[in-house]
Protein backbone atom coordinates (compact mmCIF):
# COMPACT_ATOMS: atom_id res chain seq x y z
CA UNK A 1 0.00 0.00 0.00
CA UNK A 2 3.11 2.35 0.87
CA UNK A 3 4.47 1.77 -2.55
CA UNK A 4 1.43 2.34 -4.33
CA UNK A 5 0.74 5.43 -2.75
CA UNK A 6 4.72 6.34 -3.50
CA UNK A 7 4.09 5.43 -7.33
CA UNK A 8 0.95 7.73 -7.38
CA UNK A 9 2.70 10.59 -5.74
CA UNK A 10 5.42 10.25 -8.34
CA UNK A 11 2.61 10.04 -11.12
CA UNK A 12 0.64 13.39 -9.66
CA UNK A 13 4.75 14.93 -8.95
CA UNK A 14 4.92 14.45 -13.28
CA UNK A 15 1.39 15.62 -13.85
CA UNK A 16 2.01 19.19 -12.14
CA UNK A 17 5.47 19.58 -13.64
CA UNK A 18 3.80 18.76 -17.06
CA UNK A 19 1.46 21.64 -16.23
CA UNK A 20 4.26 23.93 -15.56
CA UNK A 21 5.77 23.74 -19.02
CA UNK A 22 5.08 25.88 -22.18
CA UNK A 23 4.98 25.08 -25.61
CA UNK A 24 5.71 26.60 -28.76
CA UNK A 25 2.04 25.26 -30.24
CA UNK A 26 0.49 26.32 -26.77
CA UNK A 27 1.99 30.10 -27.35
CA UNK A 28 1.02 30.15 -30.99
CA UNK A 29 -2.25 29.26 -30.07
CA UNK A 30 -2.72 31.85 -27.60
CA UNK A 31 -0.35 34.49 -28.17
CA UNK A 32 -1.47 36.76 -25.84
CA UNK A 33 0.19 34.44 -23.27
CA UNK A 34 3.50 35.75 -25.02
CA UNK A 35 3.02 38.94 -22.50
CA UNK A 36 4.70 36.84 -19.73
CA UNK A 37 4.20 38.86 -16.53
CA UNK A 38 1.80 41.14 -18.50
CA UNK A 39 -0.22 38.62 -19.45
CA UNK A 40 -4.16 38.29 -18.61
CA UNK A 41 -5.19 36.13 -15.01
CA UNK A 42 -6.28 33.15 -16.80
CA UNK A 43 -9.78 31.81 -15.53
CA UNK A 44 -8.99 28.67 -13.85
CA UNK A 45 -9.88 25.47 -15.24
CA UNK A 46 -8.25 23.40 -12.15
CA UNK A 47 -11.52 21.03 -10.52
CA UNK A 48 -11.55 21.75 -6.86
CA UNK A 49 -11.07 17.99 -4.98
CA UNK A 50 -13.81 17.90 -1.90
CA UNK A 51 -12.61 17.84 1.28
CA UNK A 52 -12.46 14.85 3.40
CA UNK A 53 -15.37 13.41 4.59
CA UNK A 54 -16.60 15.49 7.83
CA UNK A 55 -14.06 18.76 7.00
CA UNK A 56 -15.09 21.71 6.44
CA UNK A 57 -13.37 25.41 5.32
CA UNK A 58 -12.56 27.61 8.59
CA UNK A 59 -10.00 29.90 7.28
CA UNK A 60 -8.65 31.45 4.09
CA UNK A 61 -4.34 32.81 3.94
CA UNK A 62 -4.25 34.14 0.98
CA UNK A 63 -1.41 36.95 -1.22
CA UNK A 64 -1.97 38.36 -4.24
CA UNK A 65 -0.26 40.49 -6.82
CA UNK A 66 -2.63 43.49 -8.38
CA UNK A 67 -4.41 43.16 -11.37
CA UNK A 68 -3.79 44.77 -14.75
CA UNK A 69 -1.67 47.91 -14.62
CA UNK A 70 -0.01 50.80 -16.76
CA UNK A 71 3.55 49.91 -17.55
CA UNK A 72 5.30 51.31 -14.30
CA UNK A 73 7.46 54.13 -16.26
CA UNK A 74 7.06 56.03 -19.51
CA UNK A 75 10.20 55.22 -20.32
CA UNK A 76 9.39 52.71 -22.41
CA UNK A 77 7.70 55.20 -24.49
CA UNK A 78 9.38 58.20 -24.67
CA UNK A 79 12.50 56.36 -26.55
CA UNK A 80 10.48 54.81 -28.67
CA UNK A 81 8.53 58.27 -29.82
CA UNK A 82 11.97 59.61 -29.89
CA UNK A 83 13.22 57.06 -32.54
CA UNK A 84 10.12 57.32 -34.89
CA UNK A 85 10.90 61.29 -34.51
CA UNK A 86 13.93 61.04 -35.44
CA UNK A 87 13.39 58.53 -37.96
CA UNK A 88 10.55 60.99 -39.40
CA UNK A 89 12.49 64.03 -39.29
CA UNK A 90 15.33 62.44 -41.77
CA UNK A 91 12.32 61.09 -43.77
CA UNK A 92 13.28 57.03 -43.02
CA UNK A 93 9.59 56.19 -41.97
CA UNK A 94 7.32 53.97 -44.17
CA UNK A 95 4.56 53.96 -44.63
CA UNK A 96 4.05 51.26 -42.33
CA UNK A 97 6.53 52.71 -39.67
CA UNK A 98 3.99 56.33 -39.57
CA UNK A 99 0.74 54.31 -38.88
CA UNK A 100 3.40 52.46 -36.10
CA UNK A 101 4.24 55.87 -34.92
CA UNK A 102 0.68 56.76 -35.06
CA UNK A 103 -0.73 53.70 -32.64
CA UNK A 104 2.42 54.56 -30.44
CA UNK A 105 1.27 58.47 -29.76
CA UNK A 106 -2.60 56.96 -28.87
CA UNK A 107 -1.51 54.21 -26.81
CA UNK A 108 1.21 57.42 -24.81
CA UNK A 109 -1.26 59.25 -24.68
CA UNK A 110 -3.65 57.18 -22.76
CA UNK A 111 -0.93 55.92 -20.53
CA UNK A 112 0.10 60.08 -19.70
CA UNK A 113 0.17 60.61 -15.82
CA UNK A 114 -0.76 56.37 -14.96
CA UNK A 115 2.57 55.08 -14.77
CA UNK A 116 1.29 51.62 -12.59
CA UNK A 117 -1.87 52.80 -11.79
CA UNK A 118 -4.60 50.05 -11.93
CA UNK A 119 -6.32 49.24 -15.58
CA UNK A 120 -10.09 48.86 -15.42
CA UNK A 121 -8.99 45.36 -16.15
CA UNK A 122 -7.13 44.93 -13.24
CA UNK A 123 -10.01 46.17 -11.22
CA UNK A 124 -12.77 43.41 -12.92
CA UNK A 125 -9.46 40.46 -12.28
CA UNK A 126 -10.02 40.60 -8.64
CA UNK A 127 -13.67 41.22 -8.22
CA UNK A 128 -13.88 38.13 -10.51
CA UNK A 129 -11.39 36.72 -8.30
CA UNK A 130 -13.23 37.46 -4.85
CA UNK A 131 -16.31 36.29 -6.54
CA UNK A 132 -15.01 32.70 -7.39
CA UNK A 133 -13.72 32.54 -3.45
CA UNK A 134 -16.93 33.48 -2.12
CA UNK A 135 -18.83 30.86 -4.40
CA UNK A 136 -15.53 28.12 -3.62
CA UNK A 137 -16.01 28.47 -0.07
CA UNK A 138 -19.76 29.60 0.82
CA UNK A 139 -20.22 28.34 4.26
CA UNK A 140 -17.61 30.31 5.49
CA UNK A 141 -17.19 33.27 3.35
CA UNK A 142 -21.08 33.92 3.86
CA UNK A 143 -21.44 33.74 7.87
CA UNK A 144 -20.42 36.64 9.53
CA UNK A 145 -16.39 37.16 9.52
CA UNK A 146 -13.57 39.33 10.97
CA UNK A 147 -11.38 40.29 7.48
CA UNK A 148 -7.80 41.38 8.04
CA UNK A 149 -6.62 43.04 4.90
CA UNK A 150 -3.53 45.02 4.22
CA UNK A 151 -1.49 45.52 0.84
CA UNK A 152 1.97 47.82 -0.33
CA UNK A 153 1.70 51.24 -0.03
CA UNK A 154 1.24 51.32 -4.32
CA UNK A 155 -1.49 52.70 -5.99
CA UNK A 156 -2.09 49.70 -7.49
CA UNK A 157 -2.30 47.02 -5.29
CA UNK A 158 -4.27 49.03 -2.77
CA UNK A 159 -7.38 49.58 -5.20
CA UNK A 160 -6.94 46.22 -6.37
CA UNK A 161 -7.33 45.22 -2.57
CA UNK A 162 -10.34 47.47 -2.62
CA UNK A 163 -11.52 45.91 -5.76
CA UNK A 164 -11.31 42.59 -3.74
CA UNK A 165 -12.48 43.97 -0.34
CA UNK A 166 -15.75 45.42 -1.72
CA UNK A 167 -16.92 42.27 -4.20
CA UNK A 168 -16.83 40.75 -1.31
CA UNK A 169 -18.79 43.19 1.05
CA UNK A 170 -21.24 43.15 -1.85
CA UNK A 171 -21.82 39.29 -1.37
CA UNK A 172 -21.64 39.50 2.30
CA UNK A 173 -22.40 42.75 4.24
CA UNK A 174 -21.92 40.94 7.53
CA UNK A 175 -18.35 41.05 6.81
CA UNK A 176 -15.96 42.79 9.09
CA UNK A 177 -12.69 44.44 7.29
CA UNK A 178 -9.89 46.06 8.89
CA UNK A 179 -7.13 47.42 5.82
CA UNK A 180 -4.49 48.91 6.04
CA UNK A 181 -1.46 50.00 3.51
CA UNK A 182 1.56 51.04 5.94
CA UNK A 183 5.22 50.86 5.45
CA UNK A 184 4.74 49.27 9.27
CA UNK A 185 4.27 46.25 7.04
CA UNK A 186 6.59 46.03 4.05
CA UNK A 187 8.85 43.68 5.77
CA UNK A 188 6.50 41.08 4.27
CA UNK A 189 4.66 42.30 2.31
CA UNK A 190 7.43 43.08 -0.20
CA UNK A 191 11.12 41.37 -0.42
CA UNK A 192 13.13 42.31 2.52
CA UNK A 193 16.00 43.98 1.48
CA UNK A 194 17.53 44.02 5.35
CA UNK A 195 17.97 40.42 4.65
CA UNK A 196 21.71 40.23 3.86
CA UNK A 197 21.38 37.02 0.84
CA UNK A 198 25.31 35.44 0.70
CA UNK A 199 27.38 36.02 -2.52
CA UNK A 200 28.67 33.27 -4.60
CA UNK A 201 30.84 32.79 -7.30
CA UNK A 202 27.89 31.72 -9.62
CA UNK A 203 25.47 34.84 -10.09
CA UNK A 204 27.40 37.13 -12.09
CA UNK A 205 28.16 34.68 -14.77
CA UNK A 206 24.12 34.01 -15.19
CA UNK A 207 23.96 37.70 -15.46
CA UNK A 208 26.64 37.56 -18.42
CA UNK A 209 24.79 34.46 -19.65
CA UNK A 210 21.22 35.92 -19.45
CA UNK A 211 22.58 39.31 -21.41
CA UNK A 212 23.94 37.73 -24.26
CA UNK A 213 20.47 35.50 -24.17
CA UNK A 214 18.42 38.42 -24.02
CA UNK A 215 20.23 40.28 -27.18
CA UNK A 216 19.73 37.32 -29.09
CA UNK A 217 16.07 36.98 -28.33
CA UNK A 218 15.37 40.82 -28.83
CA UNK A 219 16.52 41.06 -32.56
CA UNK A 220 15.24 43.04 -34.98
CA UNK A 221 12.18 41.26 -36.36
CA UNK A 222 11.36 41.97 -40.08
CA UNK A 223 8.11 44.10 -38.65
CA UNK A 224 10.66 46.31 -36.72
CA UNK A 225 12.92 46.62 -40.15
CA UNK A 226 9.64 46.94 -42.37
CA UNK A 227 9.46 50.68 -40.41
CA UNK A 228 12.33 52.00 -41.91
CA UNK A 229 13.03 53.02 -45.72
CA UNK A 230 16.79 52.21 -44.70
CA UNK A 231 17.28 49.81 -41.73
CA UNK A 232 21.28 50.60 -41.44
CA UNK A 233 20.76 53.98 -41.01
CA UNK A 234 18.09 53.84 -38.49
CA UNK A 235 20.47 51.22 -36.68
CA UNK A 236 22.77 54.38 -36.41
CA UNK A 237 20.91 56.45 -34.23
CA UNK A 238 18.35 53.69 -32.63
CA UNK A 239 19.91 50.82 -30.31
CA UNK A 240 18.25 47.89 -32.19
CA UNK A 241 18.39 46.02 -28.54
CA UNK A 242 16.55 48.55 -25.95
CA UNK A 243 14.37 49.54 -29.34
CA UNK A 244 12.43 46.17 -29.49
CA UNK A 245 12.57 45.64 -25.60
CA UNK A 246 11.00 48.89 -25.40
CA UNK A 247 8.26 47.43 -28.04
CA UNK A 248 7.69 44.36 -26.71
CA UNK A 249 6.81 45.79 -23.13
CA UNK A 250 4.48 48.24 -25.14
CA UNK A 251 2.87 45.18 -26.98
CA UNK A 252 2.56 43.72 -23.64
CA UNK A 253 1.08 46.01 -21.27
CA UNK A 254 -1.48 46.54 -24.51
CA UNK A 255 -3.24 43.77 -23.20
CA UNK A 256 -4.02 45.36 -19.84
CA UNK A 257 -6.17 47.80 -21.63
CA UNK A 258 -7.99 46.14 -24.35
CA UNK A 259 -10.38 48.72 -24.02
CA UNK A 260 -7.87 51.18 -25.88
CA UNK A 261 -8.13 49.00 -28.90
CA UNK A 262 -4.54 49.26 -29.90
CA UNK A 263 -1.88 46.68 -30.54
CA UNK A 264 1.44 45.85 -31.61
CA UNK A 265 2.03 42.30 -32.29
CA UNK A 266 2.59 43.00 -35.54
CA UNK A 267 5.85 44.49 -35.01
CA UNK A 268 7.00 41.41 -33.74
CA UNK A 269 5.44 38.73 -35.42
CA UNK A 270 4.18 35.31 -33.72
CA UNK A 271 7.85 34.62 -33.40
CA UNK A 272 9.22 37.96 -32.11
CA UNK A 273 6.43 38.11 -29.30
CA UNK A 274 7.22 34.79 -28.57
CA UNK A 275 11.44 35.44 -28.04
CA UNK A 276 9.99 38.17 -26.41
CA UNK A 277 8.63 36.11 -23.48
CA UNK A 278 11.35 33.87 -23.72
CA UNK A 279 13.48 36.36 -22.56
CA UNK A 280 11.49 38.23 -19.65
CA UNK A 281 11.08 34.37 -18.62
CA UNK A 282 14.60 33.83 -18.26
CA UNK A 283 14.85 37.24 -16.63
CA UNK A 284 12.79 36.30 -13.98
CA UNK A 285 13.49 33.49 -12.89
CA UNK A 286 17.29 34.76 -12.52
CA UNK A 287 16.28 38.19 -10.85
CA UNK A 288 14.28 36.18 -8.15
CA UNK A 289 17.30 34.05 -7.54
CA UNK A 290 14.95 30.78 -8.76
CA UNK A 291 17.65 29.55 -11.19
CA UNK A 292 20.66 27.28 -10.29
CA UNK A 293 23.16 29.08 -9.44
CA UNK A 294 21.54 32.33 -8.60
CA UNK A 295 22.31 34.30 -5.95
CA UNK A 296 19.07 32.77 -3.04
CA UNK A 297 17.57 35.94 -3.05
CA UNK A 298 14.05 33.86 -2.54
CA UNK A 299 14.75 34.28 1.11
CA UNK A 300 13.98 37.81 1.52
CA UNK A 301 10.29 36.49 1.06
CA UNK A 302 10.63 34.35 4.43
CA UNK A 303 8.92 37.19 6.52
CA UNK A 304 6.44 36.29 4.28
CA UNK A 305 6.38 32.72 4.99
CA UNK A 306 6.53 33.13 8.51
CA UNK A 307 3.47 35.16 8.56
CA UNK A 308 1.47 32.40 6.76
CA UNK A 309 2.66 30.33 9.17
CA UNK A 310 1.97 32.33 12.53
CA UNK A 311 -1.05 33.94 11.64
CA UNK A 312 -2.77 30.75 10.76
CA UNK A 313 -1.23 29.25 14.00
CA UNK A 314 -3.09 32.00 16.09
CA UNK A 315 -6.47 31.15 13.71
CA UNK A 316 -6.36 27.49 15.00
CA UNK A 317 -5.55 27.88 18.23
CA UNK A 318 -8.68 30.13 18.67
CA UNK A 319 -10.83 28.02 17.13
CA UNK A 320 -12.34 31.10 15.33
CA UNK A 321 -13.30 31.42 11.41
CA UNK A 322 -11.32 33.71 9.43
CA UNK A 323 -10.08 35.86 6.11
CA UNK A 324 -6.45 37.10 5.50
CA UNK A 325 -6.12 39.32 2.20
CA UNK A 326 -2.36 40.58 1.57
CA UNK A 327 -1.63 42.37 -1.96
CA UNK A 328 1.05 43.10 -3.01
CA UNK A 329 3.54 42.77 -6.27
CA UNK A 330 4.52 39.87 -9.27
CA UNK A 331 8.22 40.14 -7.29
CA UNK A 332 7.14 38.59 -4.30
CA UNK A 333 4.23 36.01 -5.64
CA UNK A 334 6.82 34.31 -7.61
CA UNK A 335 9.66 33.76 -4.95
CA UNK A 336 6.62 32.57 -2.43
CA UNK A 337 5.89 29.98 -4.77
CA UNK A 338 9.69 28.83 -5.15
CA UNK A 339 9.76 29.15 -1.27
CA UNK A 340 6.68 26.72 -1.08
CA UNK A 341 8.10 24.20 -3.32
CA UNK A 342 5.26 24.42 -5.85
CA UNK A 343 5.90 22.29 -9.31
CA UNK A 344 5.31 25.17 -11.21
CA UNK A 345 7.90 27.34 -9.83
CA UNK A 346 10.96 24.82 -8.77
CA UNK A 347 12.43 23.32 -12.07
CA UNK A 348 14.25 26.53 -13.17
CA UNK A 349 17.61 25.97 -15.35
CA UNK A 350 20.34 27.68 -16.48
CA UNK A 351 19.66 26.29 -19.62
CA UNK A 352 17.65 29.44 -20.92
CA UNK A 353 17.65 28.31 -24.42
CA UNK A 354 14.71 25.81 -22.90
CA UNK A 355 13.71 26.89 -19.82
CA UNK A 356 10.35 27.67 -20.83
CA UNK A 357 10.27 24.53 -21.27
CA UNK A 358 10.48 23.54 -17.15
CA UNK A 359 9.36 26.85 -15.88
CA UNK A 360 7.32 29.80 -17.14
CA UNK A 361 6.00 33.22 -15.98
CA UNK A 362 2.43 32.38 -17.59
CA UNK A 363 1.62 30.00 -14.86
CA UNK A 364 3.29 31.77 -12.08
CA UNK A 365 3.07 35.32 -12.16
CA UNK A 366 -0.23 36.91 -14.78
CA UNK A 367 -1.43 39.93 -13.55
CA UNK A 368 -3.52 39.30 -10.57
CA UNK A 369 -1.93 36.28 -9.64
CA UNK A 370 -2.46 34.32 -6.33
CA UNK A 371 -1.25 32.37 -3.26
CA UNK A 372 -3.89 30.75 -1.56
CA UNK A 373 -3.56 28.48 1.45
CA UNK A 374 -7.41 26.83 2.69
CA UNK A 375 -7.67 25.36 5.91
CA UNK A 376 -10.22 22.52 6.88
CA UNK A 377 -11.43 21.10 9.98
CA UNK A 378 -13.23 18.08 11.39
CA UNK A 379 -15.64 18.72 14.82
CA UNK A 380 -14.22 16.37 17.49
CA UNK A 381 -10.42 16.30 15.40
CA UNK A 382 -7.45 18.27 16.19
CA UNK A 383 -6.27 17.01 12.45
CA UNK A 384 -6.69 20.43 10.81
CA UNK A 385 -5.87 19.99 6.86
CA UNK A 386 -4.73 22.66 4.43
CA UNK A 387 -4.28 22.52 0.40
CA UNK A 388 -2.09 25.04 -1.70
CA UNK A 389 -3.81 26.91 -4.65
CA UNK A 390 -1.68 28.62 -7.30
CA UNK A 391 -3.97 31.02 -9.34
CA UNK A 392 -6.88 29.16 -7.99
CA UNK A 393 -5.71 25.39 -9.22
CA UNK A 394 -4.67 22.99 -6.97
CA UNK A 395 -0.97 22.33 -6.69
CA UNK A 396 1.65 20.27 -4.40
CA UNK A 397 4.81 20.98 -2.13
CA UNK A 398 7.57 18.52 -1.24
CA UNK A 399 5.72 16.79 1.81
CA UNK A 400 3.76 12.94 1.32
CA UNK A 401 0.49 13.07 2.17
CA UNK A 402 -2.21 10.16 2.17
CA UNK A 403 -5.08 12.70 1.15
CA UNK A 404 -3.87 15.13 -1.89
CA UNK A 405 -4.40 17.67 -2.59
CA UNK A 406 -4.79 18.13 1.25
CA UNK A 407 -2.01 18.11 3.52
CA UNK A 408 -1.90 17.93 7.57
CA UNK A 409 -0.83 21.60 9.06
CA UNK A 410 1.27 19.59 11.68
CA UNK A 411 3.29 18.58 9.02
CA UNK A 412 3.34 21.70 6.77
CA UNK A 413 4.08 23.96 9.78
CA UNK A 414 6.95 21.73 11.00
CA UNK A 415 8.10 21.31 7.51
CA UNK A 416 8.57 25.23 6.69
CA UNK A 417 9.58 26.07 10.39
CA UNK A 418 12.37 24.14 9.49
CA UNK A 419 13.53 25.85 6.74
CA UNK A 420 13.27 29.32 8.05
CA UNK A 421 15.59 28.02 10.61
CA UNK A 422 18.22 26.53 8.97
CA UNK A 423 18.58 29.16 6.83
CA UNK A 424 20.17 31.40 10.01
CA UNK A 425 18.85 34.41 8.12
CA UNK A 426 20.81 37.71 9.09
CA UNK A 427 19.43 41.03 8.61
CA UNK A 428 22.03 44.28 7.88
CA UNK A 429 22.05 46.43 10.75
CA UNK A 430 20.24 49.97 9.94
CA UNK A 431 22.01 53.00 10.70
CA UNK A 432 21.36 54.56 13.99
CA UNK A 433 18.93 58.13 13.75
CA UNK A 434 20.68 60.86 15.68
CA UNK A 435 18.86 61.99 18.57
Amino acid sequence: MNRLKICLLCLLALGLQAQAQTSREELLSHMELTAGNYANYPVPTGHLTPAPEGYEPFYISHYGRHGARYMTSDKHYRRVREALDSAKTLGILTEYGKDVRKRIKVAAADAKDRAGELTELGARQHRAIARRMYDNYPTLLSQPLFVKANASNSRRVMLSMANFVLELKTLNPSLDFWMDASEHDLYYIKSNKSIVVPDNDTDDKLYSKLKKFRQKMMEWTPGMKAMFKDPELAASFIDPYTFADDMYNIAADMYCVPELGVHFDDVFGEEGMINGFRSYNAAWCLWEGLMPGAKASNIRLYPLLQNFLDEADEVIASGECGLRLRFGHDSVVLPMAFNFGFPEAVNGTDDMENLHKTFSIIRLIPMAANIQLVFFRKQGSDDILVKFLMNENETSIPLRTDCYPYYHWSDVSRYYRDIIESAHLTYQTPDEDDD
